[in-house]
């Protein structure tokens, strides 16, 4: 369900990303970003990693959301939810995972960014959660 505009990629409500290309030209993990329009992006990790991302502010990003997403745009590397009032379902974080795709919030992507198995990074408060739900 976008959070403000029924029409993929459902764009920002500022529009803009201006908050998540910020936080990732000041990554020490980032060498470049490159904006390809639409919430798509280039982003070259300092190991010469490439990730194709797409940065949403969808309110609630399901199993829909996922398949409209990569139907329309392809493969990705990682999706990020941009918004704090914005989230994702717990079965689509596993789901992602287990096909090496990243699923998080710009928090979350930060943190996850330090790490050669990206899609696979989850906080403490995450891991002990889905461990309880026996996801983990």
């Amino acid at each position: 369900m976008p959070a403000h505009s029924e029409a993929f990629p459902w764009p920002s409500y500022y529009g803009h990303f201006d908050f998540f290309e910020q936080r990732m030209r000041a990554h020490s993990r980032v060498r470049d970003l490159q904006s390809l329009g639409n919430g798509r992006y280039s982003l070259i990790k300092t190991d010469g990693t490439v990730l194709e991302a797409f940065v949403c502010e969808c309110y609630s990003y399901g199993a829909a959301e996922y398949l409209e997403t990569i139907s329309k745009l392809g493969k990705l590397d990682v999706i990020i939810i941009s918004s704090n009032w914005c989230g994702y379902s717990d079965d689509l974080k596993m789901q992602c995972s287990a096909e090496q795709v990243g699923l998080f919030s710009i928090r979350d992507f930060m943190a996850a960014l330090n790490r050669p198995n990206f899609w696979a990074y989850l906080s403490d408060w995450d891991e002990e959660r889905y461990k309880k739900r026996g996801f983990l």
